[in-house]
């Protein structure tokens, strides 16, 4: 295994979409801020007039809402724009990963936005201060959104992935098992995180896990795909 991994970790394929995925990051985190202020008019705005409990002091949820889906489009845009460097000469139409990023990143800023303000503890609140298994299982069904988008982000690039790359389906579960570490990372942290802002943070931070462990399974997939092409 050990061997394994430092064939990906030294090959041209890992490095580049590592690193290009980490810019992506960078750069996203920048469209991002402009993206979630651009999310309060344009998307929670129109929300209060069609979700109801959005009128009053519970228009307030759909203007963070609103801000976690703008910064995920800016985002998704930015890492997807990034991977395609890499991708255009591995699959066809590598063009529609970036509505896939885009789309899959919106649904993990909803969960996670979701989880942050609803399912970690808070100073006053009944659990805050409480062991970790104590909190947990009231905690479990965030995760496990967080995770499920994780999955429907794998699902919407395997859809991209299956015409070239064998074994691809691989890509929706590793997806979902790195959306499941940050739903964790999220757990832990709690309050600390410091509400949406923090979360932006949060989420620039954890790319380099996402980006080692996206770059290792796909240079594994390509990998199998060239063994499996000469035999």
């Amino acid at each position: 295994m050990f061997r394994i991994m430092t064939r990906f970790f030294s090959s041209h394929l890992w490095r580049k979409w590592t690193l290009l995925t980490l810019a992506g990051f960078l750069v996203g985190g920048i469209v991002g801020v402009i993206g979630g202020f651009m999310g309060i008019p344009f998307i929670g705005y129109p929300l209060t007039t069609v979700v109801s409990g959005c009128q009053g002091q519970g228009a307030i949820s759909c203007m963070i809402i609103g801000a976690a889906l703008g910064a995920a489009l800016g985002l998704g845009v930015s890492v997807g724009t990034a991977q395609c460097f890499v991708l255009r000469g591995i699959v066809p139409r590598f063009q529609w990963w970036i509505l896939a990023s885009a789309l899959g990143w919106c649904g993990i800023a909803f969960t996670l936005t979701v989880m942050l303000y609803t399912a970690t503890s808070a100073p006053g609140s009944p659990d805050f201060g409480q062991p970790i298994w104590t909190r947990l299982p009231s905690a479990g069904g965030a995760i496990a959104q967080v995770t499920l988008a994780g999955a429907l982000m794998g699902l919407f690039q395997w859809l991209i992935l299956r015409s070239t790359l064998r074994q691809s389906f691989w890509w929706i579960p590793v997806n979902a098992f790195i959306m499941l570490m940050a739903a964790l990372g999220v757990f832990l942290q709690g309050y600390n995180i410091g509400g949406l802002p923090g979360m932006g943070i949060f989420i620039v931070s954890f790319s380099p896990i996402y980006a080692v462990l996206s770059g290792s399974i796909l240079s594994w997939l390509v990998q199998q795909s060239r063994n499996q092409s000469a035999v």
